[in-house]
């Protein structure tokens, strides 16, 4: 039986979740953090444990996709099970049909190497994958100096099969609900935010940056979703560079007490290192199982 918590269930669940981290004293920990619980009912309706012969087997909290915004990104989290990791698979399994979604994020906060080398097989097996990511910020008041900016070109509707293009000449093909998924990844789509960069009007596209917009005004958060070139341009990073710097003038000319925050996989340490060095600051970083449209 899989089932949500009674309120008075939550600090039990809390303790569990830590005790799986290797707490050395799950129950105090969670008995403190009880009174900074803003709504014990919201938590509690968002709670799951598995049940078999009595006992609880296993048991994960949901952050649910906000339905009214244009996304679909379901967060997992204080996930734990008893004494198999198949019987939190076959929690999530349940969950997962029972919450309509487009991606899936575990993010592994205090998990240890080898906890999360048991975990990963199993995830494997529901079409997820480990990842390590490493999230970065710009404050756009410090946009350093180019000689002479790309011109950027927003989408349109009529340019949309352009954009495709020049995406996928740049990273990989994707699926047509992969390509959807992307323009609304982190904030409603804001298609006056997405560029393809030229040297010239006349010329052919060099690269691309995609961005969503948290707020905008003089003081804007941003997301940067995605940015690359084209092959031909990768044989060194000052072509990216050029690009990212472009759309960055871009959005300080909109924003300019404004920041940006992106999230890159450190599978590309080097791309990491190329933002880093444009002045982005790392400010987080952690593994994570996903799942979401290829």
């Amino acid at each position: 039986m899989i089932r949500t918590l009674a309120p008075d269930e939550l600090a039990w669940f809390l303790s569990r979740s830590f005790a799986f981290l290797g707490h050395s004293d799950p129950n105090t920990l969670a008995r403190r953090l009880m009174p900074h619980v803003r709504d014990v009912d919201v938590e509690v309706s968002r709670s799951y444990v598995l049940i078999r012969d009595g006992q609880a087997k296993a048991g994960v909290h949901v952050l649910a996709p906000n339905v009214h915004e244009d996304k679909l990104n379901l967060y997992l989290t204080n996930f734990w099970f008893e004494d198999s990791a198949r019987e939190l698979l076959e929690l999530l399994e349940d969950v997962l049909i029972d919450i309509p979604h487009e991606a899936t994020y575990l993010p592994l906060y205090n998990f240890s190497e080898s906890r999360i080398a048991e975990l990963e097989p199993f995830f494997k097996g529901l079409g997820f994958w480990r990842e390590e990511v490493v999230e970065l910020a710009f404050n756009l008041a410090e946009v350093p100096p180019l000689g002479l900016p790309l011109v950027l070109e927003a989408w349109s509707y009529t340019s949309d099969v352009g954009f495709r293009e020049v995406f996928e000449s740049s990273e990989r093909k994707i699926s047509d609900h992969a390509w959807a998924y992307l323009k609304r990844w982190r904030s409603s789509f804001t298609p006056d935010l997405w560029f393809i960069a030229r040297e010239t009007l006349d010329q052919p596209p060099v690269g691309y940056a995609f961005f969503g917009a948290k707020s905008k005004g003089i003081d804007g958060v941003y997301y940067l979703t995605a940015a690359g070139v084209l092959q031909e341009h990768r044989t060194s990073s000052e072509m990216l560079r050029r690009v990212v710097i472009s759309a960055m003038l871009e959005l300080a000319a909109q924003s300019p007490l404004g920041r940006i925050e992106t999230s890159l996989s450190m599978s590309d340490a080097k791309l990491v290192q190329i933002f880093e060095s444009l002045g982005f600051d790392t400010f987080n970083r952690y593994k994570q199982f996903v799942k979401r449209p290829h």
